[in-house]
């Protein structure tokens, strides 16, 4: 569970941003929103991050994927490959070859963590991980040399397996150790929560289809989903033909197990049913279907999966091909703690000013994004609005008004008159 996240220098971030997760005041104030940790600090469950277009809505959720490359990816990379993740603020001299920089608080097994990570286009420069056993955090390791792996630092909490892990300047020390068999086990646990726990949904990224579904449990919440939601679906099914995996040609040096899944995959299709007027089950192929049933169809399993287990999701543009009701029914899953008993957080950006309504979403559960060529981009919480933004004001007019920021400006005569100048040409 995230507790806060912070970046630096990174795409349009110039300054560090905090995206915070923690709930500091009137906790009664929806109070389902929240959840609460064994040390009594209440985080929220979703977070919505509303901006014009190209102000770095979408660089935050870029930011979360570049941390969990860091950390699960870094360690299998050659010495000298370049990190790809290194996207420095290009605007300005003092940053456009400085560091970028990462704080990720978090919580594990009922313990809070703090992972730190600095890095260039070549080398993890700094990097430090922290642990709260009391008030104040107690050091694991700390990394301050991006090649000498014999001069990390570690902490007396650091124990139960190997300490020295050579790495090269561009592993970090905590994917290298935690993918490691002889490393201590919260080493390990911590690096498989950034593993199997955050996910991050871009559009050039895979979702979990439904044809990888193998549990009847998730299956029958799908096909309840698609019958109670409206969408005309009394239920799907999945169907094999063998016949297509025999014109499939592989690379010589494919796995068997992998080419075995492969195939699998590629020779399910999915169909679905409706009800005709006389109450009989038509079969409909799934090229018939509407793009945002197609997307549902396709995005609600991952929502189903990381509300199961607990996971973070961050979703770019939630609401793309989607109805709004249909939206505010994921937001309102993950916010209802009869539903997300696990601690399951969901960070979504959005234009839909919908989801921003006091009637169900906290002001510190509501994030607006603005960007100057001077300070990038900046996120504001609609809590630091104070006193002047109350719990039940009407954010989504306030925002549509301009009072809030976050909004583009558009100079609509200059854009007309330069169509107009085209019909002149």
């Amino acid at each position: 569970m995230i507790i806060d996240f912070s970046v630096e220098n990174f795409r349009s971030f110039k300054t560090e941003q905090v995206l915070s997760m923690y709930a500091e005041s009137k906790l009664s104030h929806h109070a389902g929103n929240l959840f609460c940790t064994n040390d009594d600090i209440h985080v929220v469950r979703t977070t919505a991050i509303y901006g014009s277009n190209a102000s770095g809505k979408s660089n935050i959720l870029k930011a979360i994927q570049a941390l969990k490359t860091l950390v699960v990816d870094s360690g299998e990379w050659k010495d000298g490959d370049r990190i790809e993740c290194y996207e420095p603020y290009l605007l300005s001299n003092s940053t456009s070859s400085a560091a970028t920089k990462f704080k990720v608080e978090f919580y594990l097994q009922d313990t809070r963590y703090l992972y730190e990570i600095d890095y260039n286009e070549f080398q993890i420069t700094f990097e430090k991980l922290s642990a709260y056993y009391s008030v104040k955090p107690s050091n694991l390791f700390t990394r301050e040399s991006a090649s000498d792996w014999k001069s990390v630092n570690f902490g007396e909490r650091y124990k139960g397996g190997r300490r020295v892990i050579p790495f090269f300047s561009n592993n970090s020390l905590l994917s290298k150790a935690g993918n490691s068999p002889d490393s201590p086990d919260i080493i390990r646990d911590i690096f498989n929560y950034f593993r199997r726990s955050l996910y991050v949904l871009l559009d050039n990224h895979r979702m979990k289809k439904p044809t990888d579904i193998e549990d009847v449990v998730s299956t029958n919440i799908l096909n309840t989903f698609l019958r109670k939601a409206d969408f005309g679906i009394s239920h799907f099914d999945v169907e094999s033909n063998s016949d297509l995996g025999i014109s499939i040609e592989f690379p010589d040096g494919i796995p068997p197990s992998l080419k075995e899944r492969l195939i699998s995959n590629l020779t399910k299709k999915e169909y679905f049913y409706h009800q005709s007027d006389n109450g009989e089950l038509v079969k409909f192929d799934k090229s018939l279907e509407s793009m945002g049933t197609l997307k549902m169809f396709d995005t609600f399993p991952m929502f189903v999966d990381c509300l199961i287990k607990g996971n973070l999701l961050a979703v770019d543009e939630i609401e793309n091909s989607l109805h709004p009701h249909l939206v505010e029914l994921l937001v309102k899953l993950f916010n209802d703690p009869l539903v997300n008993v696990n601690g399951a957080q969901l960070i979504f950006t959005t234009h839909e000013m919908g989801l921003m309504s006091s009637d169900f979403m906290r002001k510190d559960q509501v994030y607006l994004v603005d960007k100057s060529i001077e300070e990038g981009s900046e996120l504001c919480s609609l809590d630091e609005f104070g006193s002047s933004l109350k719990d039940n004001s009407p954010f989504p007019k306030w925002y549509s008004d301009g009072r809030l920021g976050g909004i583009p400006s558009i100079n609509y005569h200059d854009i007309a008159e330069a169509i107009k100048g085209a019909f002149n040409a």
